[in-house]
């Protein structure tokens, strides 16, 4: 489905009805763009189309939309943020974290690692939007094995581990700090109600009875796992490094969607690493054990690399505590899913797990490792 300058469809396109921003893009615009992208100081645009582009496991969050514009010779990823009225700099998901971030130049100033952030040939704000334009980049690894994931967690390692030994952490006020501990904020109200919703048969599949009164002294030691994470050594965190985040080689990992970033913990940004790749990779499920010390392994291993001395168990630690609050916030986006027939993420695990009672079983099994696992390894590590 694409959408040409001259005014022409092969289908409807229905972002194009909500932008017309988009639709409106002239030669003007995109001629300084196409030069950079080129490299070509005479380049021209000539003939090109505008084609939507799916976006990552946090489009969830609403509010953005991604599209590719290409011509002849060229292609160019425009990011178009739009503004949620009223929302505060510091939200955990703040919608012009990202423009800000870029616009700022810090990302221009990241350790030399094997991780950079993505090519940004401009960006224009608007009154209801901003926008981005990205490189167009190639996938070159549409299958990662183990080692992979181990080279991706040592790079993010290198990167954290870099502002744990001396570079200044960046203190913008629309940058996040401790953004796990954020996640809490929505959730009284979901644990709060808890017993109705375990009412419905699909609520009792994904939070098992059995399970309920583990779940519910997680949610009580909440606050003993945040302030944690604010006692341990502190970073610069991405907060969302996960695959579709990520464009990886042998050579170097390119890092894309900044809008979470901010201050956290030391292990902190494995997290999203971890957490939702188990969502999108079944084949990790062969043996969590093994994937989960294989991501710490090379975290450490990146950590060593930037020369941090300090304690794996550190590392550990914020990694664990800041994992269990995301498999709590999950208690509230798993229960708020089942409970809405018309979600479009619950419709999507509904077709790739082939019914609702096979997504609950998969949120179980899910929650099995990412809270109730990961809290008992915690609670040792916290023995005095």
């Amino acid at each position: 489905m694409a959408y040409t300058h001259e005014g022409t469809s092969d289908a409807p396109f229905e972002a194009m009805l909500l932008d017309e921003r988009v639709g409106g893009l002239t030669a003007e615009t995109l001629t300084p763009i196409v030069r950079q992208a080129t490299g070509n100081p005479t380049a021209v645009p000539g003939a090109w189309a505008i084609e939507p582009m799916s976006g990552g496991w946090g489009g969830a969050v609403g509010g953005t939309a991604l599209y590719r514009v290409h011509g002849v010779g060229w292609a160019l990823v425009l990011k178009v943020l739009y503004e949620r009225p009223d929302e505060p700099v510091d939200a955990p998901v703040y919608w012009k974290r990202e423009f800000a971030l870029y616009r700022s130049g810090l990302l221009a100033q990241l350790p030399p690692t094997g991780l950079r952030p993505p090519t940004v040939y401009a960006t224009a704000e608007f009154p209801e939007a901003c926008w981005v334009w990205l490189a167009d980049i190639a996938e070159e690894k549409p299958h990662w094995t183990l080692d992979d994931y181990h080279l991706v967690a040592r790079r993010l390692g290198q990167f954290n581990g870099a502002y744990l030994t001396g570079l200044p952490i960046p203190t913008a006020p629309w940058l996040n700090v401790h953004f796990h501990n954020r996640l809490l904020e929505p959730l009284p109200e979901t644990f709060a109600r808890l017993d109705e919703g375990l009412k419905r048969p699909l609520i009792q599949r994904a939070l098992p009875l059995s399970e309920k009164e583990a779940i519910l002294a997680i949610w009580q030691e909440a606050p003993r796992y945040a302030e944690v994470l604010t006692k341990l050594p502190q970073t610069l965190c991405h907060n969302d490094a996960f695959r579709r985040n990520m464009f990886h080689s042998d050579n170097e990992t390119i890092l894309i969607d900044w809008a979470l970033a901010g201050r956290g913990a030391v292990g902190e940004e494995l997290v999203a690493l971890v957490a939702i790749s188990l969502y999108l990779d079944s084949a990790l499920w062969a043996d969590l054990a093994q994937f989960d010390q294989v991501v710490f392994d090379g975290y450490v291993a990146g950590l060593r690399d930037a020369g941090w001395p300090g304690e794996a168990r550190l590392a550990r630690l914020g990694y664990l505590c800041a994992m269990v609050l995301r498999g709590l916030a999950g208690v509230r986006q798993d229960v708020g899913m089942l409970l809405d027939e018309h979600n479009p993420m619950l419709r999507q695990r509904e077709q790739d797990l082939g019914s609702k009672e096979a997504v609950a079983d998969f949120m179980a099994d899910v929650r099995r490792f990412r809270l109730l696992q990961m809290a008992d390894e915690a609670r040792l590590l916290l023995v005095p």
